[in-house]
């Protein structure tokens, strides 16, 4: 059978994008790959547009005109939260015009399938390689009387609830993702055109030529205000899989051949170091032999250790990720179920300091929780505060999404009364409260700085010469770099001077 995939993408917000938006779209390029090699013919399109804008009617047209033209059988839309009304109206200008079954699959499917049903013929919900290839393999002669795991649909006006799809545990088991730009259309530039090699670079991940992977599906974690929190209900105890050292580097080797502009490798597991210590040795045997192109990972406090940070190093790691989240052991532990504490955190960070010279530290933490208190946030402050500087901090604003722990506990509590923000709301855009200000700025100044800033933060011209460091660090990349200098070390200077 013919099925189109189209994936949406929204390139994150003017202060951090370095190149057009991603379109790494690695679940669907693992589902291409997986029912091309069941014998179906599959295309992609991207759609990839800047925070806040959608499709317009000429877009819309070309979309469905590519349609008329591939005739499939299945149309099939991946989206987030935050892309839902890009989904909902591609999905009515299709069948207005067009009458061909459209299929929604993705986070956001996955977590509100009735709500989903009330726009597509179809939802997938959970992993979708196996629904969505038993799903074809009925030739959709009748889609309200379906008996496949995983695929939603309504009959007599009722969501009937098929469950998760499968679990694939055996990750061999699946081809590489699809790379193959001949079956790959985009819109770019305001027009439907088939994907090219110099089109791709342009939308390469964050910085061109980081080619993005993963070695592992799910997590060990299961934290509140996660996807994985709702995966982890519906799966259980087996949702974390991994695959094999050879797999991960015949994949990189693949992506190399294909593409010689490849400069690094992303690792994008929720924790790349929830693998072995004897899988990273073999992963670093046969990437410096093979690969030896510098790496990034994220990592957990608790999966990390000497021995695994000397052996990644070893082999190319330049980048490591981590998640904070809050310095308040209390939020961490009560409201995200995040069981690390901040002394374990600052202990892994210790750690890393000694490759100071080698590797570089990104930080996560959320802010914009209304079960914070400002004692939890000072923590946060406190604790960011301890780290050598430089550092690099990835700020993210709390958002509840439907299904997930959190999103039960703010409902019951009924602290949350209208939910719709998550669906448009952008996490990197918090709120530009005092505290907020000083946790975005704590990178940049000194430790002496922060607590000045902190233990003064009553003060009117405290707080005026705050907000100046703040504007000027936000739009850092507006100014010209001596000007910049000049007029933070005016500010500081200035500050200073407040008794």
């Amino acid at each position: 059978m013919k099925l189109l995939l189209i994936s949406i993408h929204q390139q994150d917000i003017e202060e951090f994008k370095k190149a057009p938006t991603d379109i790494s779209a690695l679940g669907v390029r693992y589902l291409s790959s997986h029912l091309k090699s069941r014998g179906h013919k599959i295309n992609l399109l991207f759609l990839p547009k800047p925070y806040g804008q959608e499709e317009n009617r000429e877009e819309l047209n070309q979309i469905n005109s590519l349609i008329l033209k591939l005739s499939p059988d299945l149309i099939g839309i991946s989206l987030m939260s935050n892309n839902f009304f890009r989904a909902k109206a591609v999905t009515k200008a299709i069948k207005d015009e067009i009458n061909v079954p459209i299929i929604w699959g993705g986070i956001h499917p996955t977590i509100e399938p009735e709500n989903c049903l009330n726009y597509a013929d179809l939802v997938c919900v959970g992993e979708g390689e196996i629904a969505l290839e038993n799903l074809l393999r009925m030739r959709l002669n009748k889609i309200d009387d379906l008996n496949i795991r995983g695929i939603w649909y309504k009959k007599n006006n009722q969501a009937v609830d098929k469950g998760a799809g499968p679990l694939i545990q055996n990750l061999g088991d699946i081809s590489y993702p699809d790379y193959n730009l001949a079956d790959h259309y985009i819109i770019h530039d305001g027009r439907l055109v088939p994907m090219s090699t110099d089109i791709f670079k342009q939308y390469y991940p964050a910085s061109a030529g980081d080619h993005r992977l993963i070695s592992t599906r799910g997590c060990l974690h299961a934290c509140a205000y996660c996807c994985n929190s709702v995966f982890k209900s519906m799966y259980g105890g087996n949702y974390l899989r991994k695959r094999l050292v050879d797999e991960v580097i015949d994949e990189m080797m693949e992506a190399r051949r294909q593409f010689p502009f490849v400069r690094s490798f992303k690792l994008m597991d929720d924790s790349f170091t929830a693998n072995s210590l004897d899988w990273l040795k073999e992963f670093s045997r046969q990437y410096k032999d093979k690969v030896n192109l510098p790496f990034f990972c994220l990592v957990s406090p608790t999966t990390i250790n000497q021995e695994k940070i000397d052996i990644l190093i070893d082999c190319g790691l330049k980048i490591v990720q981590m998640g904070l989240q809050s310095g308040s052991d209390r939020i961490n532990k009560e409201i995200y179920l995040r069981y690390i504490t901040s002394n374990k955190f600052l202990e892994v960070v210790r750690m890393l300091d000694k490759y100071r010279d080698k590797l570089e530290l990104t930080i996560d933490v959320i802010i914009d929780n209304p079960y914070e208190k400002e004692e939890d946030l000072l923590k946060t402050i406190s604790v960011l505060n301890q780290i050598k500087r430089p550092f690099r901090l990835a700020l993210y604003s709390l958002a509840f999404y439907p299904g997930t722990e959190l999103y039960k506990r703010i409902v019951k509590d009924k602290i949350l009364i209208d939910n719709k923000e998550y669906l448009y709301k952008e996490f990197h855009l918090f709120r530009k409260k005092y505290l907020n200000k000083i946790i975005f700025l704590i990178p940049y100044l000194s430790k002496e700085r922060v607590g000045y800033f902190v233990s003064k933060r009553q003060r009117i011209l405290v707080k005026f010469y705050l907000n100046l460091l703040f504007f000027v660090y936000l739009n850092k990349n507006k100014f010209p770099f001596l000007f910049l200098r000049k007029i933070i070390s005016l500010i500081k200077k200035k500050s200073s001077r407040i008794e």
